[in-house]
């Protein structure tokens, strides 16, 4: 059986999701998976969904770490035996943190109700991860490269508890950070099959921009991202092809 390469036709399909990916919802992206998969993926290419959970901070915010949960899709891409080019388009890529200090507010009753209070900071991106792999050792893959980040939302939602539950305000605040984020990624991952098959990663995130424009010091975004990836469609043969 001859192995198939990867052609011009993969190409373009390649760079179409990778733009249509930054426009839908993360709904829209599960239907590209499933429309491009079997179309996509040979012998030299990967393509399908990764999720998982992300824990993200940001530095001097004394904010404390906050979960979320992270999904995109990725292409992974066999340059030799050893190394593989491995693009992602994550539009639901959660940063930010919890349990931040509580700030004074142009409203004195509210400033009032949440002095005792603490601030979750929810920052939203659609982020860019460019990584190369390399296999240490059968299944067992390193990754580092750099990641661009778009910011699309950015909001306080101060709370604070009070007798029979708790209370609540959000406030917007895009205008306060950047509109992108950039920085580096490194990870491990083990893959259950060679090559194209599904795998279980591990990556932190250290963003080298001070995302807040209106404080003094460095905040900068990082985060851990633990995934599951799964490859969409089958592999064909040239003969199926």
């Amino acid at each position: 059986m001859r192995r198939s390469r990867f052609k011009s036709g993969q190409l373009s399909i390649f760079f179409i999701i990778l733009f249509l990916s930054l426009k839908v919802p993360v709904k829209g992206q599960v239907l590209i998976a499933l429309l491009f998969g079997d179309k996509l993926n040979s012998d030299k290419l990967e393509f399908g969904l990764l999720a998982g959970p992300n824990f993200s901070y940001i530095s001097n915010s004394e904010a404390q770490w906050k979960t979320g949960l992270g999904l995109g899709l990725y292409f992974n891409i066999k340059l030799s035996d050893k190394w593989f080019f491995h693009p992602e388009a994550v539009p639901k890529s959660p940063f930010g943190g919890k349990n931040i200090p509580v700030y004074p507010l142009d409203d004195p009753n509210l400033n009032a109700s949440f002095q005792n209070g603490t601030i979750t900071r929810e920052m939203s991106y659609i982020s860019l991860p460019l990584l190369f792999r390399y296999r240490i050792k059968g299944l067992l893959f390193a990754e580092a490269g750099p990641q661009l980040s778009l910011r699309t939302n950015v909001k306080d939602i101060f709370q604070v508890g009070v007798a029979g539950g708790e209370l609540e305000y959000t406030k917007k605040v895009e205008d306060d950070y950047t509109r992108f984020d950039f920085g580096a990624a490194i990870g491990l991952v083990i893959k259950l099959k060679r090559d194209n098959g599904m795998g279980i990663g591990l990556r932190y995130y250290y963003g080298f921009i001070d995302v807040m424009k209106t404080m003094s010091g460095s905040q900068q975004n990082s985060g851990l991202f633990a995934y599951v990836s799964f490859p969409v469609g089958g592999v064909k043969s040239k003969k199926e092809e």
